[in-house]
């Protein structure tokens, strides 16, 4: 074959190809179907991709933008981040509320004590009731006991309920911090729809 001819054949492959390109570019529309997978092209302006649009429910081959596969490149960061932030809050809701059970059971033991121990020594000062004046050093020292008992209960039952305001407290920032991070997640993925729309 002559040096012409060759010439000659690849110039007229190498303009069917960029016809053919053109052609394509042409027929091209947002949201039209394409092949081949990962093929590109520019509508308007705007850089396109030949792959799943990752805000449709039908997985099939269409133009979709870059601004498109940005955002969604975005927020596959964003629910991962997402996610790791859920599970931290509800790690922190988890622990709260079986502490909550714990105090309440130390609440309930410790106002039992009062109870019980204020009871007994009611009736036990009713049945002596110069024990604890003019008893024994014995008497005096066990009312004595029994009594600081009673206060060191009380004083639990005090502390107690105090924590129990703040595992309360702990458990609704961490409730609101998750609905906070379910919208900001929600409100990204609205962006990804809106973005490949």
């Amino acid at each position: 074959m002559k040096k012409s001819s060759v010439i000659s054949v690849a110039a007229l492959v190498l303009a069917t190809s960029i016809s053919g390109i053109s052609g394509a570019n042409a027929a091209a529309k947002a949201g039209g179907a394409c092949s081949p997978a990962n093929a590109k092209t520019t509508i308007s302006k705007v850089s396109f991709k030949c792959t799943y649009n990752p805000a449709a429910t039908v997985k099939k081959l269409t133009w979709v933008s870059q601004p498109c596969l940005d955002a969604n490149t975005s927020f596959k960061s964003a629910s991962v981040l997402s996610a790791s932030v859920a599970s931290s809050y509800n790690g922190r809701i988890s622990s709260a509320t079986r502490l909550l059970g714990t105090t309440q059971k130390l609440i309930d033991a410790a106002q039992k004590n009062v109870d019980k121990w204020t009871a007994d020594l009611a009736a036990y000062l009713a049945a002596h009731p110069t024990a604890k004046t003019a008893g024994t050093d014995s008497e005096k020292k066990n009312i004595a006991t029994v009594e600081a008992g009673i206060e060191r209960n009380k004083q639990r039952v005090i502390d107690a309920k105090a924590n129990l305001d703040k595992l309360n407290s702990q458990i609704k920032a961490a409730n609101e911090g998750l609905a906070k991070n379910q919208a900001d997640i929600d409100s990204a993925k609205a962006l990804v729809t809106k973005a490949c729309i």
